[in-house]
């Protein structure tokens, strides 16, 4: 097998080769191992290199789960690999090695996976871009002057570079949806409770956070949602159980849907017209494929619920930020913490426990909300971000910067619609549908009702086959001149 033709295949495919005695899962290491020094330099996705590990995983018997052999990155944040780094893109955690292997880790062996490395990510997930003091800048494989986003962003670099077919990624409040729509990958954000965070944490902070991947094709987020979910032993709570195999819903035929296309924020300001424009041609090609498609949004109080989500999670990053300083002996101040992350953690020592009591009656108050609005709708089309994937720096870092991050971390300056669903809880995903006329992609996002992720999946499956996004190649990528060692 050629680096071309690993780099066409998404992991359903590769499986199958490896099942069929056509690859080898040795085989398949050294080719993700050369795809990844082919584009480290341009993109910097890589935080700790694995490959030898994964050497020995594929020379050893790899389990034959639904991804058999296939190659795999893992985020290096929440999910633990027994003695691997975790440091989470943070210069308070450097040096750290975790000593367990979460419960969904465990899962992802068992599907077949390898793990060839850990990618870089924003500083405790607390950003939307990928620009650390530990580890660098990442960049958008699309345009390096761009972010791929946050803060899954060396994860989503990575897969739309064709390193791998699929990477961890998690979402607390986009960072699975806003990588993937910046990179031009699908990126379903799974109902709360729908794979497991355990052995250690009871839940995510603020029941926001899910754990998953992003991936190039939606079957391979089907397949491995299939192979992963469930509750794991002593969690708080459940997701509905699913109706049928999430891979089934792929093939079936199903028109009809019932969709609400929502255009402006949830304040009422307007987006960019190049995210205006892809929700537009969304859903009319939805409309095309037979459902039922109108204009309407959820109506909440914005004000009030980005109020709520500040409280609560500076409250949770001032516990976590706490537990690791105390952990591995070290000062929490502008030598251990970036400006923003320092800045989120002195507001969580002045945050209330009357603060975070309010934030969650809030909370409650969107879903009921949101859960009325999908009495009369199966989805909701939407932006994923307000304006197309930010450059490089345009974020910040300066503290002065300040209140400007919070307005573009969950406001109406860049994004003002993702966090609403990790409160509510509901399965949302990034569609790569539309690229702009500076040849940057821009994400559509879907929603579904709570627990319903086959009707997303389904619905997913039949825009990629209508509009299909496979043969678009980003600028860096392993099969091109672009990408360079």
């Amino acid at each position: 097998m050629t680096l071309d033709e690993y780099a066409r295949c998404d992991g359903v495919a590769l499986a199958a080769l490896v099942a069929s005695r056509q690859v080898t899962p040795l085989e398949l290491v050294e080719l993700a191992a050369t795809a990844a020094a082919r584009v480290q330099g341009a993109l910097n996705v890589i935080a700790h290199d694995l490959t030898g590990q994964a050497r020995e995983t594929a020379r050893d018997a790899v389990p034959r789960g639904a991804m058999f052999g296939v190659p795999f990155l893992l985020k290096d944040l929440a999910l633990e690999m027994k003695g691997t780094p975790y440091e989470a893109g943070c210069r308070l955690l450097k040096g750290n090695v975790s000593t367990i292997d979460t419960n969904l880790m465990t899962r992802f062996r068992a599907a077949g996976l390898m793990t060839i490395g850990k990618t870089t990510c924003a500083e405790f997930g607390a950003q939307i871009a990928t620009e650390t003091a530990l580890n660098g800048i990442t960049r958008n494989p699309w345009n390096t002057g761009h972010t791929p986003g946050g803060s899954s962003g060396g994860s989503a670099a990575a897969v739309a570079a064709g390193v791998v077919p699929v990477a961890h990624a998690n979402d607390g409040i986009g960072s699975i949806r806003i990588p993937a729509s910046n990179c031009g990958l699908f990126g379903v954000k799974p109902n709360r409770h729908r794979t497991p965070i355990g052995p250690v944490m009871g839940d995510a902070p603020g029941s926001r956070g899910v754990e998953f991947v992003v991936s190039r094709s939606v079957r391979d987020s089907a397949v491995l949602l299939d192979a992963v979910h469930g509750a794991d032993t002593g969690a708080q709570a459940w997701a509905p159980p699913p109706v049928r195999p999430y891979a089934e819903e792929l093939e079936r035929p199903r028109t009809g849907l019932r969709i609400a296309v929502q255009t402006r924020s949830f304040s009422g300001a307007a987006v960019d017209p190049e995210c205006d424009a892809a929700v537009q041609a969304a859903a009319a090609l939805c409309a095309a494929l037979g459902h039922h498609v109108e204009e309407d949004a959820p109506s909440i109080d914005f004000a009030a619920f980005r109020r709520a989500i500040r409280a609560e999670s500076n409250a949770n990053s001032l516990a976590g930020l706490a537990l690791a300083a105390a952990a591995m002996g070290r000062p929490i101040d502008a030598d251990t913490l970036e400006p923003f992350t320092l800045a989120i953690y002195e507001e969580g020592r002045r945050t209330t426990g009357e603060d975070v009591a309010r934030a969650l009656l809030n909370h409650g108050t969107v879903q009921r909300q949101m859960g009325a609005f999908f009495e009369r709708y199966d989805i909701l089309l939407l932006p994923v971000l307000a304006r197309p994937p930010a450059p490089i720096g345009w974020l910040g870092q300066s503290p002065d910067d300040y209140e400007a991050f919070w307005e573009r971390f969950c406001g109406d300056a860049y994004s003002p619609f993702a966090g609403v669903f990790n409160v509510t809880g509901h399965p949302a995903a990034a569609l790569p549908l539309h690229i702009s006329a500076d040849g940057l992609p821009i994400g559509t996002m879907v929603v579904s009702r709570f627990g319903d992720e086959g009707t997303l999946f389904n619905l997913a499956a039949q825009l990629e086959q209508a509009a299909p996004w496979h043969r678009r190649v980003p600028a860096i990528h392993v099969s091109n001149a672009g990408a360079k060692a």
